[in-house]
């Protein structure tokens, strides 16, 4: 599986294609170049950013994801290869399911995601209530945000934000926070598309103009990743600004190993891969049994950071 994610961060550069590799030429005249075969995203985080006819059509036809940032760093779209493998099995199952399997698999992810957090603060050894959240028979995903998210932020110190910003964030934090997810979610959702999954029906969330619920369904266990990335970014650089994480995130979700099912460890791009399978046959077998969900527990982070 490719596991490039280029990001492209100098002004006024030209992106083309040449015999089988994207080529990237800089305003100095300068170039370099990358097998498409190994490339498995391209994040565009620079002004003047073009693309040739060529160069789309390789990377689309590659599976290769476009994220699109504008001048802050702030995702802005994404541009992704039609779903060229089709799984009526899965759409039919999809646009089927009943509100109790779909109950079921979103209080499974919501468990997930609040014992990632919960590993995160952990790793911070804050005396916290998040496990408390998840043994409760029904729990409150707000009330468990804003307990997270109360201890997360005392860790940046005078740059710490009072609440949690999506869009519009300003404050560099959120920023970051936002730039990491949305490159988990372009992975996520080139991984969704491939085993035929329609990013526009959502487990939970419900489609709106502009949005891919399904993909922000299933990213919600996979943002503590991102919250660990930042958290090891600013002890090691404290002063640095977004375009340095943007590169740290690269190396370290590349250095993630994930355990899967039987014990088995995976790249996390590989890790997320295996996620939207599993949640593939979950929707094809009306059941969440066997269903996979990404946990923090055992895994393996930064270890090849330099």
């Amino acid at each position: 599986m490719s596991t490039h994610l280029l990001h492209i961060l100098q002004h006024d550069s030209f992106i083309g294609a040449d015999r089988g590799c994207l080529v990237c030429r800089f305003a100095d005249g300068t170039e370099k170049r990358l097998p498409f075969a190994d490339i498995l995203a391209v994040i565009v985080a620079a002004r003047g950013v073009s693309f040739s006819a060529a160069a789309i059509s390789e990377c689309l036809s590659n599976n290769v994801v476009i994220l699109h940032c504008d001048n802050n760093y702030r995702p802005t779209g994404k541009t992704i290869p039609l779903n060229y493998i089709v799984q009526s099995s899965v759409f039919e199952s999809q646009i089927s399911f009943n509100k109790i399997f779909a109950s079921k698999l979103w209080h499974k992810i919501l468990t997930a995601k609040i014992k990632n957090q919960a590993f995160v603060l952990d790793c911070l050894k804050v005396n916290h209530k998040l496990y408390e959240y998840v043994s409760a028979d029904s729990f409150d995903e707000g009330n468990a945000a804003r307990h997270y998210w109360s201890f997360y932020f005392k860790n940046f110190g005078r740059k710490s934000p009072k609440t949690r910003e999506r869009k519009g964030a300003q404050d560099p934090v959120n920023c970051m926070l936002n730039y990491g997810y949305a490159v988990l979610s372009a992975i996520l959702h080139r991984s969704l598309v491939t085993h035929g999954l329609n990013t526009n029906l959502g487990i939970w969330h419900k489609y709106r103009y502009k949005s891919d619920p399904l993909v922000y369904d299933l990213l919600e266990p996979l943002r503590p990743i991102c919250d660990l990335a930042l958290l090891s970014f600013v002890k090691t650089c404290p002063r640095a600004k977004i375009e340095d994480f943007a590169k740290y995130a690269a190396k370290y979700y590349m250095s993630c190993k994930i355990t899967v099912n039987k014990g088995q460890n995976l790249g996390l791009f590989n890790a997320i891969d295996f996620y939207a399978a599993s949640i593939a046959d979950a929707f094809s077998s009306n059941s969440i049994e066997n269903t996979f969900i990404p946990e923090l527990k055992g895994a393996c982070f930064g270890e090849k950071q330099e």
